[in-house]
């Protein structure tokens, strides 16, 4: 008779799992399940000309300051390694792929669902607040792409939610997608400096 599959328990973000194949223990369950799936949604926005014009006009400080931004991407990535060491955490080569991870769902949920899905919700709308319409149904789909993916508790869904609410608006404030994938990278890599480890 096969045995009853061990209970995990519910961790700091993660949901209680029925068994470990439910449970997200893996770098490349996340990559599989919540990388795949961002970077899905913004290559098919970015087959939009409309968002590919919103995406060059949102990068127009990038191109004309770039050594601005490499300066505070350096500042950035100084902080997470700073980070990394006074916790005493190893930095090996699957530590620097985590950090890599990090920064590249930055870009792509930043693509997504800060910069497209709010405009396509509110393309053909008129009279209505772009941040209020778009923002507020983007970050709901946002936050619930992480409950399921991530299997991510309804409270840190709710903080996603707030949080994506919170980038919406410095985009919609400044106009500089750069600025909001830098400050996107720091806080997300604080939310989970390293890889899920498997459990035993």
């Amino acid at each position: 008779m096969k045995e009853a599959s061990n209970p995990i328990p519910a961790g700091r973000l993660q949901r209680a799992a029925s068994s470990q194949e439910t449970h997200i223990s893996r770098f490349r369950q996340v990559l599989a399940r919540h990388g795949l799936t961002m970077t899905s949604i913004a290559i098919i926005c970015l087959l939009l000309s409309s968002i590919q014009t919103a995406l060059l006009s949102s990068l127009d400080n990038l191109f004309r300051n770039p050594l601005e931004y490499l300066l505070w991407s350096l500042v950035v990535a100084t902080f997470i390694f700073g980070f990394l060491k006074y916790t005493k955490r190893e930095i090996d080569l699957r530590q620097l792929i985590w950090v890599g991870y990090l920064f590249m769902i930055s870009v792509v949920e930043e693509i997504a669902f800060r910069l497209s899905l709010p405009l396509l919700i509110t393309s053909d709308v008129t009279g209505i607040s772009f941040f209020w319409i778009g923002a507020l149904i983007s970050n709901f789909l946002f936050a619930t792409i992480h409950y399921f993916t991530l299997r991510w508790k309804l409270n840190a869904c709710i903080f996603t939610f707030l949080g994506g609410m919170g980038f919406s608006r410095m985009l919609d404030t400044t106009g500089d997608l750069t600025a909001v994938i830098l400050l996107h990278w720091a806080i997300t890599f604080l939310n989970t400096p390293s890889a899920p480890k498997r459990q035993n």
